[in-house]
């Protein structure tokens, strides 16, 4: 298995009680014969600009683990589908890229990663300052009908703006260490590991993604 989740972990995923309510059973049936439609983004508009150090306390308060020293990640493939109408396409970590990513490690039957993707979702939609990438162990083999497993989920839960990725080969997970999710990693634009958020994280909070994408700009320079 991909994940070696901490007994603990496993205890409070299983033990959660608070999970966002799902549609009925018809709009379950509607979800998996309506095609999948990436929802467009809605920058929201932001406040004054922090400074790094600013920034960075922002993120501390909220749960940020920064990476000391940092990384660079690995050169490392992953599949990914930005619909369910979409062919699955081959995304190379590791490289320079135009914007910072975020890779954010969840599973469906995973409580807390219930209770945060409607959050991280909306928070998705509403920047501009990153690539994000939603990894799923479940998406061992890269096979369209564990990718469609996902898409009904996201469309029954009204999740909207995420993909679905599989790091089918493990390398990407093995090297971050990931050992309890939810966990959301946050690298630089020339891929470098700045840190993470591991569990639940406060994605609804403005500050915190005013403070996330401030600290990746600011931090550029």
């Amino acid at each position: 298995m991909m994940l070696s989740v901490a007994p603990l972990l496993v205890w409070a995923w299983l033990n959660s009680e608070n999970e966002p309510q799902k549609p009925n059973i018809d709009e379950e049936k509607q979800a998996e014969n309506t095609p999948a439609v990436v929802a467009p983004k809605k920058v929201r508009a932001k406040k004054t600009k922090m400074s790094r150090n600013q920034a960075f306390q922002v993120l501390i308060e909220h749960g940020f683990q920064p990476q000391i020293p940092t990384k660079k990640i690995p050169k490392v493939e992953i599949y990914a589908q930005d619909s369910i109408d979409l062919p699955l396409k081959r995304i190379t970590l590791g490289t320079v890229n135009k914007k910072p990513t975020l890779i954010h490690f969840w599973a469906t039957w995973c409580g807390p990663c219930k209770l945060e993707m409607p959050h991280f979702a909306k928070y998705v939609r509403s920047q501009d300052t990153f690539d994000v990438f939603t990894i799923t162990p479940e998406l061992k083999d890269g096979k369209d009908i564990d990718f469609k497993k996902i898409w009904n989920f996201y469309k029954s839960y009204n999740l909207k703006g995420l993909n679905a990725c599989s790091d089918s080969s493990g390398g990407l997970g093995n090297f971050l260490n990931v050992s309890g999710i939810p966990v959301t990693f946050v690298i630089s634009a020339d891929g470098i590991l700045f840190g993470s958020f591991l569990g639940a994280t406060d994605w609804a909070n403005d500050e915190l993604g005013d403070a996330l994408e401030d600290y990746m700009d600011t931090s550029s320079k």
